[in-house]
Order: C-alpha cells, then structure tokens, then sequence
C-alpha cells in the first residue's frame, strides 16, 4: 500500500507539471483544495425498478433505462411501458426542434444510435455507421440550435469529436477531430452554455477541456484526489444539473459539485449517501426544481436514485452566436501557421468573376474565384498580409493594385491586377526602412491618391504614397507614428479618411489617414473578455448609410463589430460554425480577414467576408480561408 501510495504521488506531480506547460485561463479553474468545501449532508438513496447500467428521468414516474444484456427499457409508475432488445450502454440527450433526442450506443453492433419516447413508446430509432474502436463513454454538445456533437472516449485513450445529424438513411456522423486523453480517462460530459468538456481520469482526478471544435486543445484542472485536491479517493462518473459539475466519487459514496461558470469551476456542496454504493455511472435529471440522481452501484450491479434541490443556475452571458461559411478555398500548400491574410478584388463589369486573394506567409500568393478554387499562385516569398484598391493605372493604362507585407526583404510587394479579367501579376517592390516588416493595409483618399501602411512589430509604422509613372509604380514615404507595443492588423476607410490599427495585446486604435493629419492615437476598444488578444485581421464595410469596423478576436476565435464612425460604439460578435450541409467546417484563430459591401451575386447580395482559418477540418487538412455571406452577419446581429 505505501509503495502505491508512492507512486500514485509521483504519478500526480507529473500530471500537474505537464498541464502547467499547456494550461489556458480562460476556460477553468482550479478548485482550491485549501478551501474547505460545504458541510457534509447525508441525502438518501433508494433502490429503482429499473433495470439498467444506466438510467434518466423522462418525466415524473417514467423512466428510461439501457443494459447491454437486457435492453431499453421505459417504465412507467416502475412498469415497463415500452422495451427494445438492443443491448444499449450511456444515455444523453439534447433538446432540438422536435423534443428531447436520446442518444446511446448498439453494444452489440458498436453504433450510435438515437431515439425520442414518443406515447410512452421508445420511437424513431436510427443507428449510425459501425465505429471503428471499441468506447468507454460517450457525452453529447450542442454548440448551437442546428448542430449536434458527440464526443467519444475510445479505449486507446482518444477522444472523437463527430458531427452527428439525423437522416431518412439513418443517424449520419462526421468525425470533426480527435484528440489524446490521460490513461484511465472512462467519463465525460459536456456543459454547453460554457462549451466546457469535463472527462474523469481514473485515479488522477477531473479535468476541462474547451469542447468547441475550433478551439485549441488543452486541458486544466478541476478537481484532484488528496492531497493534491478534494477527492477523497477516486474521481468516478460526472454529471450536470443547474449549472453545476457533479462528481460521483466511485470509492466513497460521496458526490461533489462544482459551480460552473465562463471563468471556471468553483467546489461547492458535497453529501454522503445513505448506501455504500461504489457509483459506476451517473445520470441527473432536473424536474420541477429537483434533480434526480441514478447511480449504478458496481458491486451488486443496482441502479439507485437520490434527490437534491440544487440552486438555479446563475444568469450566464449569452453565447457567441455563429453562421456558417458558405464555401472555403483550396488548402494552401504549406504546412503549419501558413495563411494569414486575405483582399477581395470586385469585378466590376461580372460581379460573380471577382476574386479572393490569399497570402501563404511561407511561400507566396494566391488567387481564388468565387466557389474557393484556386486559380494562380504567385511564388512571392514571406508576404504576410495583402489589401487591394481599384481604379488606379500602370504606366498610363487603366489597372487595379494590391500589395502585400513582403517579409523576406523588408518592402511593400506590389501586385498588378488586370481590370477586365482579375488577372494578378507581380508589379516590383517598394524598399522600407522598417527591420521586420509584418501587417500592412491600403488607402485610396477622396483625392484619388494611393497609399500603403506598413508596420514593423517594434510598433514603428510607414506610410507610403504610391504613384504611377512610365517605370511602373513608385513609393514614396510620407509619415511615421509607432504605437507601444506589437501591431499587425489595420484598415483604411477611405470614405472617412481615417485609419484603423490593431495593438495586438493592447486596443484598436484610431487616427486620420491623410499624410498631414496628426499622430495622435483614439482607442475604439481595448482588449478584453469581449476583444480577445491577440488583436489581428480588421476591415472596413461601408454603404451609403452604414459603416461597420470587424475586427478578429483571435483568442477566442470570434469576429466583433463596431460601428466605424465615433463613439465606435460596439454591435455584437459571432462565430463561424460548421456548415454541416456543405460539408465545410467553422473558423478558428483568425489572422487576417476582407470584406467588401459590393453585391457579388446570388450567394452574397449583400457583399462578403473573408476569414483565415488557422484550424482547417471536416477533413483535417492543411490552413485555408473561409467566404461568408454578410446578409448572413446582418441576420445574425439584427444590423438595420
């Protein structure tokens, strides 16, 4: 017992040293195990009718239990109203348009399977496709109304995110991403208002991860075993009810609770049951203000029930609302942090024939259509960022110009783009005095004059006016202002002659565009919970009567809109979610973004936005860049 003892401590120090390397704050927290929990309240457990390995409360009396040896079972008042012989193990369920859903798994066949109860029947079963590993658990997330996830814990230790949805074939299922898990990981569920993935490891304690898809993978600490926590003895099956995480602790007939919020987990009440019960599952069903417990008692293999009145969940800030993209480009052909940065060139003449140019920050750019093929690849070196203007000329001649933060030589790479067809070509470079040139953008002023800002990542940035002669394009440096610490992202509205930067850790910050108007910074907003660093990709969207400033909120891969006129007041922030029709997966940790307001067909109406996606899946492939309607962002944001 000492030796392990012993070995248990050394196993747990270097757990906790290995998630320290990782560990974000964003997400959890570590419940104090120097803060004494609640007093102890010893609440009865009963034996239930049910027979099963696991059970949820239906409603009042009904009772719907799985076993893989004798089935589904629903009972009602303790008779059995319906029953399958499906050997079925787990149970979750959500709630979408039609009810509740319940989702569990064919033991025998190794697949999903969902299914309502429906007049005291078990109805509407559909299976899914036969897994390829044998699961120790499952949980279900629903990030939004119209998207539904199950996350798998393999015996291998994965972890299996699927995109799930029902069909006439069937239950469909897309795995989305896997992820590595500790040893002895067998429990997991999922509290969706914080998109927060709880998994119990086995003799180690409760960890949280972020269940977004799109998020990174890392995980904090909820809870340990002593001394190193609260648990006594052994972490065991997990549950959640009003906004608390509860944890049946399988060798002391102990469960815990822990209050659940967007910054963490806090310890709150724990109680004794009245029975020795070694808890092997755990389910919690809220009814009129009372949850309900069942716990399979491993040893003699009976389902208990208890009863606690929980508070109600504190009021919780709304989620993140999200669309979905409705086409994505061709991967670039680099591994790694490679896309960074996208511009929009409008075809004025065949709105439909515009383009998307893309920067690949280790190898050059490229040109898409409409539909996200790709059409050229220019091999222009470490170009960071891009931007495009329109009507400008070359050498006389009628041309539109983009350019691009050109790494590799500290200049401006400057790329001509044929009027008609959209045709890009490299057109020179502009040299700076800057010692690691980084983001960049483009300005055309009331006056029809052309200029670059570039900026270096000491803070410093230079602004270029470029003009057009029988040698092509020339630049010439008209003024410099730096901000305090590293910048890259900025945008130019041209209608307002004002310029917009992004400080990555810091702010947005405001000033003229004009190369006589003074230096002087406004905030439009600082970062925050709400403009989470690093502060990147921004843009302007302007019509006649609006005009938008979208900002990429990297840390928390989302998008905030602001008004791009003082007070700069803030609109509302999304997310891009999976596209589940079309196949094509949401958008995560966003470097640079485009938008224009030029109606450019059928898809987008009312312009569209462009967004790198650092995270590329459904399948797992290599960065690329995402196209999203704005009558979209309208619809979601109630824009007038």
């Amino acid at each position: 017992m000492i030796m392990k003892k012993r070995l248990l401590s050394l196993t747990l120090a270097q757990t906790l040293l290995l998630s320290a390397c990782g560990q974000t704050t964003d997400n959890t927290a570590v419940a104090d195990k120097n803060t004494p929990a609640p007093e102890n309240a010893t609440i009865a457990a009963k034996v239930m009718a049910v027979s099963g390995e696991q059970a949820v409360m239906v409603s009042a009396n009904r009772w719907l239990g799985v076993h893989p040896d004798s089935g589904m079972q629903l009972r009602v008042n303790g008779n059995i109203s319906d029953s399958k012989n499906i050997p079925a193990e787990f149970i979750d369920q959500r709630t979408d348009e039609q009810g509740v859903l319940y989702v569990s798994l064919d033991s025998q066949q190794n697949r999903l399977i969902s299914y309502r109860i429906q007049a005291e029947q078990i109805s509407d079963l559909r299976f899914g496709p036969v897994l390829p590993y044998p699961l120790e658990g499952l949980c279900l997330y629903q990030p939004a109304d119209n998207e539904l996830n199950v996350f798998m814990l393999d015996e291998n230790q994965m972890a299996h995110q699927l995109l799930i949805s029902l069909t006439e074939a069937g239950l469909q299922q897309q795995e989305i991403r896997q992820f590595p898990l500790p040893p002895g990981s067998e429990y997991c569920v999922v509290d969706d208002a914080t998109d927060q993935l709880f998994v119990s490891e086995e003799n180690i304690g409760v960890w949280a991860y972020n269940a977004r898809a799109e998020s990174e993978v890392v995980r904090s600490v909820v809870d340990l075993v002593r001394p190193y926590g609260q648990l006594s003895d052994n972490a065991g099956p997990l549950a959640i009810s009003q906004g608390r995480l509860l944890i049946a602790e399988s060798g002391t007939a102990v469960v815990r609770s822990y209050v659940i919020n967007q910054q963490g987990v806090s310890a709150a009440e724990h109680w004794q049951l009245d029975q020795p019960i070694a808890a092997d599952s755990l389910t919690a069903s809220l009814h009129n203000g009372r949850t309900t417990l069942a716990i399979l008692d491993d040893e003699s293999g009976a389902l208990y029930q208890a009863a606690l009145t929980l508070p109600a969940r504190e009021t919780q800030p709304a989620r993140i609302p999200q669309l979905a993209a409705s086409a994505e480009t061709t991967p670039v052909r680099k591994s790694g942090d490679a896309a960074d940065d996208p511009a929009i060139w409008v075809n004025k003449q065949q709105p439909e024939q515009s383009r998307v140019l893309g920067t690949n920050k280790k190898y050059g750019l490229y040109v898409y259509d409409m539909q996200g093929n790709e059409l050229q690849e220019l091999k222009a070196g470490r170009v960071n960022n891009v931007d495009v203007r329109q009507g400008f000329s070359w050498q006389g001649q009628a041309a539109d110009i983009a350019a691009a933060s050109q790494r590799d030589r500290h200049a401006i790479a400057l790329f001509h783009i044929d009027p008609a067809s959209g045709q890009v070509s490299a057109a020179g470079e502009i040299t700076t005095t800057l010692d690691d040139v980084y983001g960049m953008c483009m300005y055309r002023n009331n006056a029809g004059e052309f200029f670059v800002f570039i900026n270096d990542e000491d803070g410093r940035f230079e602004q270029y006016a470029i003009t057009d002669s029988q040698h092509g394009w020339q630049g010439r440096k008209v003024r410099e202002f730096a901000v305090g610490s590293q910048p890259e992202g900025c945008a130019a509205d041209d209608s307002a002659q004002r310029l917009f930067i992004g400080e990555e850790d810091v702010a947005v910050w405001t000033l003229g565009a004009e190369p006589g108007d003074s230096t002087g910074l406004t905030q439009v907003a600082a970062a925050s919970e709400t403009l989470v660093a690093d502060i990147e990709g921004m843009d302007i969207y302007r019509t006649a009567n609006e005009a938008y400033l979208i900002v990429s909120s990297q840390g928390n891969d989302s998008y905030v809109l602001y008004e791009a006129e003082a007070p700069y007041r803030y609109l509302g922030r999304f997310r891009i979610g999976i596209n589940a029709a079309a196949g094509i997966d949401g958008a995560s940790e966003t470097d640079g973004l485009a938008v224009t307001s030029a109606a450019l067909g059928a898809e987008y109406p009312q312009g569209m936005l462009v967004v790198q996606d650092g995270r590329n899946m459904l399948p797992d492939e290599k960065q690329n860049f995402k196209y999203v309607s704005w009558s979209e962002v309208k619809r979601l944001l109630n824009l007038h």
